[in-house]
């Protein structure tokens, strides 16, 4: 039973840096940093986990939302 809870959960991480690769702009790490303002990480370190895909949820989850704010932005231009 456990194997198909981490298919899940990989496959559901997988999905957000696929959407995350899709939809990140060119300069995103200062972006980042607004939203984990408690917690701020250096930029080497958001384009590592970004890159070689690390499981630190919160800067995923921030990944992801400037991505998809980025996402937004563009749909709206068009």
């Amino acid at each position: 039973m456990g194997k198909t809870i981490r298919r899940y959960h990989k496959k559901k991480i997988d999905d957000q840096f696929d959407f995350i690769d899709t939809w990140l702009p060119p300069h995103y790490t200062a972006s980042v940093n607004l939203i984990l303002k408690e917690k701020p990480k250096d930029p080497e370190y958001i384009r590592r986990v970004k890159n070689r895909r690390m499981i630190d949820t919160p800067v995923i989850d921030a990944l992801y939302k400037v991505s998809l704010f980025n996402k937004i932005q563009v749909e709206n231009e068009s």
